[in-house]
């Protein structure tokens, strides 16, 4: 009950501050097209406050969870699916063809946007995990999430690296 209700506070002011955030951007239209770029950066900043404030109900709901066996096991598996969801998305960055829409680069871009939240999340599960195979399954996902992360970090710099030759 305390977990739901945790969650249901920080949306509720998320829910506040995003409408705050609206009636803003309605009143001042000149403003926001003139400094785009800044209302993109705060909205960004805005979101991820959120996504982190979220994950202090989410911890709690882990550790609650971690407590029972086979729904546990599904979640860690869950979680390994995920965690597989991260190589894909970077191949298809990657790799990917020009022909593809792109909503579809775009989401597997706001997936490794998010890698970091991700990947704490699946660190938590793997802290709190008691079974055997719901620990096996997250050391899987965390090794997949972590890989991607520390790839597409390495591609980054390796691309700001040509650039400068």
């Amino acid at each position: 009950m305390l977990v739901g209700a945790g969650y249901a506070v920080i949306l509720a002011f998320a829910g506040m501050e995003y409408y705050d955030r609206y009636l803003y951007e309605i009143n001042h239209r000149e403003e926001v097209i003139a400094y785009s770029g800044m209302f993109a950066g705060g909205d960004m900043i805005m979101s991820i406050f959120f996504a982190l404030l979220l994950m202090i109900p989410t911890l709690f709901l882990i550790w609650i969870g971690a407590k029972f066996e086979a729904p546990y096991t599904i979640y860690s598996k869950l979680l390994l699916f995920v965690g597989l969801s991260a190589p894909a998305c970077l191949a298809i960055l990657y790799f990917g063809s020009p022909n593809w829409p792109g909503t579809f680069a775009v989401f597997c871009f706001e997936r490794l946007f998010w890698s970091p939240f991700i990947l704490a999340i699946i660190a938590m599960s793997r802290v709190v995990a008691r079974f055997d195979r719901a620990k096996r399954f997250t050391s899987y996902a965390l090794l997949l999430e972590g890989g991607s992360l520390c790839t597409s970090i390495g591609l980054i710099l390796l691309s700001m690296g040509q650039g400068k030759s």
